[in-house]
């Protein structure tokens, strides 16, 4: 059951990126169509992941409540529904509209989630949550093998309801394949503990470069002289070469536990500085197993912040500052692109891995002292 129930709420958060991804590949055709800045476009991104991140909270401690699989079947449903609409959009604000409802219910699916599988693979949730964590890489990986090719042979709105019909399927075989409530604490508690703060901090710095990077991706390597569909194969390469990293990002956790967090930020600093210093295509091999690492290391850390009563509410919490800068990420990115250019605006990439490593070093000194302390 443990398996089977891993694998559908895995398929559930692979759509649920893949409905928030389908943006960036499709950014130049959108731009062309409505005449919007980068900036601009940088917004379709921020629209959807503001009332995300504000309902991470919320989320995490009414799917403790009324049943966590239950939630994330309204989840699905709700986020599936809502992307579809776009298909009826045809001005720049009705499109922020349909993204920012989007938002919303895709907002209600990670922290029951992720409770759900900690609390279910308790002493091996690093390596479960790695596989959960598959779904930013394939999700933003097949979005552009799907979302493209309908839009250059029909329109690029026609590409929303194919992944719904996809989403609303997996939403079906969950509520079909597992029966009855899986994990519902017996007591719940709204508290977020103090020790989180810096772990949501460095998450909300990691997250805007991120997002920066993949709403902007496709976009700086044409803008470097690549053709549209061979930038987004490469979209596609980082994010699937991502699947490796996660899976990985979740062993290394289990084995070697918080230290795991310093090793992928350093690496991503790294990385992402060849990528704007040299606009290599290729630097997205080595950048994807590190990239999509970071999601799988941050949740099996969080889950051991909490406890099995607040275990939902801390979820959401960690993840509702860290999607708060993915909010603000896109359209900083963006905006510094408008203001100097793409090399300078991708600089701000690695700053902010080293910024949030930083963060985490301090953290483990402030630990370190507190336990010779006591």
């Amino acid at each position: 059951m443990r398996r089977k129930l891993l694998a559908l709420v895995s398929l559930g958060w692979i759509f649920n990126y893949a409905h928030r991804m389908a943006v960036p590949p499709l950014i130049p055709m959108i731009r062309a169509e409505l005449g919007i800045s980068n900036a601009e476009a940088g917004l379709l991104m921020t629209a959807l992941l503001l009332p995300y991140a504000l309902i991470q909270v919320p989320a995490g401690y009414i799917g403790d409540r009324i049943g966590r699989k239950y939630l994330l079947l309204i989840s699905i449903i709700g986020y599936s529904i809502s992307s579809a609409l776009i298909v009826f959009a045809r001005q720049y604000w009705e499109l922020i509209a349909v993204r920012a409802l989007y938002g919303l219910f895709s907002g209600l699916y990670y922290a029951p989630a992720t409770a759900l599988i900690s609390d279910v693979y308790r002493e091996r949730k690093g390596s479960a949550l790695g596989v959960f964590m598959v779904g930013p890489p394939v999700g933003s990986g097949i979005a552009p093998l799907i979302v493209v090719p309908i839009a250059v042979n029909l329109k690029w709105r026609y590409a929303f309801p194919v992944l719904s019909v996809m989403s609303l399927a997996v939403g079906i075989a969950l509520a079909l394949a597992v029966r009855g409530e899986v994990s519902r604490p017996s007591r719940v508690r709204f508290s977020i503990p103090r020790n989180v703060i810096p772990l949501s901090v460095a998450n909300f710095i990691v997250l805007a470069a991120f997002f920066g990077l993949l709403t902007f991706l496709v976009s700086f390597l044409v803008n470097s002289g690549v053709s549209v569909q061979e930038a987004s194969l490469f979209f596609s390469l980082l994010s699937l070469i991502g699947i490796a990293g996660s899976i990985f990002g979740g062993a290394l956790y289990d084995r070697i536990g918080k230290r795991s967090i310093a090793m992928v930020f350093g690496l991503n600093a790294l990385l992402t500085l060849v990528l704007a210093l040299t606009a290599l295509p290729w630097v997205v091999v080595p950048l994807g197993l590190t990239f999509y690492s970071v999601g799988a290391i941050v949740t099996a850390y969080t889950a051991e912040k909490a406890g099995e009563e607040n275990l939902g509410p801390v979820m959401g919490f960690v993840n509702m500052v860290g999607f708060l800068g993915a909010t603000v990420g896109p359209y900083f990115i963006g905006l510094l692109i408008d203001k100097t250019d793409y090399e300078r605006a991708f600089l701000a990439m690695p700053a902010m891995y080293l910024v949030a490593l930083a963060i985490i070093k301090v953290e483990e000194v402030a630990e370190k002292r507190e336990i010779s302390r006591t």
